[in-house]
């Protein structure tokens, strides 16, 4: 159970009389939350407000790179002190909220605990990158040690080579079932790809896979998008392209939403519409898809599918994981352009958010999460002390 560290702030002379009552105010204010409560001198996460004078003190224990959550009242100039500290810590670049209303304390505390526990999931999960980092993305790699720091995952790299070959992998019988295509051939092929990869998820015990896919369909003009396909809809998150930063992000955004969302390529940009494509989706993302080949190939299979979600939520890390990208968007058309990856969506941005991506973009690759997530993203990242741009 995720413990809510409170520290309770009043005025210099404050006796522990006065004090102990705080602590009683606060579990009244938050009932359902008073079993979870740990009253702390130091390194808490919520900070009680409980009168007029503890704005000094406030500096001396708060850190940056923490979030707060500063809870007020109208009592005991509480209120005022609280705005006076909200402000000093925005001037500081400390990340923090303030919440003064019972029921909106309630609603925030709710998110908060399911955030937090999310985050602490994500510590001892393990992911694998097979191959490289696709050497096109070079802004999209992240280190093994700020991974871990930063979120508690190990990245194991795994050398194609350490895994069974193509030629004496085996066919999968349940594989070829799942896809419906007219060319069987390249669907035995693909489901060979799956055993390749699911057999390596099972030995390595991982949680997560993102792959470098390009030298099979160089080497043997095969494509990992089924494979990857179906592991997403069996819970596994899998990327493409080895790229770390959106398997990252698809295994943070699987723990904070409950669903795995869809990597694509950013394929244009403009104030009408932001077209989002790529070759692999989760079929369980589509309401109705067919099997067709690579797109900057023309080799293998791919998913040309119909995204089933109008309302969504685009996502994307930077390499430091110390960035992060966040944004409504509302689907308009879903077509079928020759000149992109397989499945495409048009989406209508916010003006401010189609700057970003254009000015100060973190990457190719983005997120596409089903409904709205951005608040709890937005908490989840401010809690990890991730800067929004």
């Amino acid at each position: 159970m995720i413990q809510l560290r409170v520290k309770i702030l009043a005025f210099k002379e404050a006796d522990a009389k006065y004090l102990d009552l705080g602590k009683k105010r606060l579990s009244n204010m938050l009932p359902e939350f008073s079993d979870q409560f740990q009253f702390v001198d130091d390194d808490a996460n919520i900070l009680f407000v409980l009168s007029g004078g503890s704005e000094y003190a406030t500096t001396q224990l708060v850190e940056k790179g923490k979030f707060y959550i500063i809870l007020s009242n109208e009592l005991d100039n509480s209120n005022a002190a609280a705005l006076e500290i909200k402000a000093w810590m925005n001037r500081e670049g400390i990340g923090s909220v303030l919440l003064s209303n019972p029921e909106e304390m309630k609603a925030y505390m709710s998110r908060y605990l399911e955030v937090a526990s999310a985050i602490e999931a994500l510590k001892g999960k393990q992911v694998g990158l097979i191959g490289n980092v696709s050497d096109w993305l070079i802004a999209s790699s992240v280190e093994k040690n700020v991974l871990m720091s930063k979120l508690g995952i190990n990245l194991k790299q795994i050398d194609w080579k350490s895994l069974c070959s193509f030629e004496d992998a085996e066919t999968n019988a349940d594989f070829l079932g799942e896809f419906e295509y007219n060319n069987e051939e390249e669907k035995i092929n693909a489901s060979k790809i799956y055993n390749i990869l699911n057999d390596c998820i099972k030995r390595e015990k991982l949680d997560a896979i993102t792959v470098e896919c390009f030298p099979l369909v160089r080497q043997k003009s095969v494509t990992a998008c089924l494979a990857l396909s179906l592991l997403n809809d069996q819970e596994v998150p899998a990327g493409c392209e080895g790229d770390l930063a959106s398997i990252v992000g698809m295994m943070f955004a699987k723990e904070i939403s409950g669903s795995i969302p869809w990597m694509a390529n950013v394929a244009k940009i403009s104030e009408e519409a932001t077209l989002f494509a790529h070759c692999t989706i989760g079929t369980k993302l589509l309401s109705n898809y067919e099997v067709t080949t690579h797109f900057e190939t023309g080799l293998g299979t791919a998913i040309q599918g119909m995204y089933r979600y109008n309302d969504i939520t685009v996502f994307r890390f930077n390499g430091e994981l110390n960035k992060a990208f966040i944004t409504r968007g509302e689907v308009l058309d879903r077509p079928r352009y020759a000149t992109a990856c397989r499945t495409q969506i048009e989406v209508k941005l916010p003006l401010s958010a189609i700057t970003k991506l254009k000015e100060n973009p973190l990457g190719n690759h983005h997120l596409i999460l089903q409904g709205n997530q951005l608040e709890k993203l937005q908490l989840a990242c401010g809690l990890l002390g991730i800067e929004l741009i």
